[in-house]
């Protein structure tokens, strides 16, 4: 009679757990990850992480992200760069990431979504960088600037491209601040 009670522990233990393996989100290579590839974005959907990405899927940290203010054509750019420059706001040697611009204008306190592919993204252009390959497919962003002071900006971004790898960016960040 024991035999038959462990039997049918055994059985609903192991039911229980090949249940669970359907809430896990994976990617195209099979990989367990917090974050997935979407069509859509809204600002509810970034993700309470710290950041990171997948670029030609793989997944990929970051080394250096900066906020820089370009004085002359006003615009303001966000890196996100797996490689570190030689000094701090210098010229970023073989850059592979992701980069924010808005073109021409100032990127301020608060929160811009563009959901859907499709939607006019206005003055800002985001693309990433691979090698020698610049990304020029469609994209999404919801991103929002929590804090903004001379010396660094903090906030958190999603950022999805529709690619054939389904690249993407996502989490909380600290950037420092350049003035060029």
């Amino acid at each position: 009679m024991n035999k038959n009670y462990f039997f049918i522990i055994l059985v609903l233990f192991l039911l229980v757990s090949c249940n669970k393996k359907g809430d896990e989100k994976v990617n195209d290579t099979g990989k367990k990850r917090d974050f997935a590839w979407r069509d859509d974005i809204t600002m509810s959907d970034i993700p309470d992480i710290p950041i990171k990405g997948y670029l030609d899927g793989k997944e990929v940290q970051f080394a250096y992200i900066n906020f820089e203010k370009w004085r002359g054509p006003n615009d303001n750019v966000i890196n996100f760069s797996q490689v570190k420059p030689s000094q701090n706001c210098g010229f970023i040697e073989g850059f592979s990431g992701f980069t924010l611009i808005n073109k021409g204008a100032v990127i301020n306190k608060g929160e811009w979504v563009k959901s859907k592919f499709a939607d006019d993204s206005k003055t800002y252009q985001v693309f990433f960088k691979s090698g020698d390959r610049k990304s020029s497919a469609g994209w999404n962003c919801a991103f929002e600037i929590e804090n903004l002071d001379e010396k660094s900006v903090t906030g958190k971004i999603a950022v999805f491209f529709n690619d054939e790898k389904h690249s993407w960016l996502a989490g909380k960040f600290e950037a420092l601040v350049c003035n060029n």
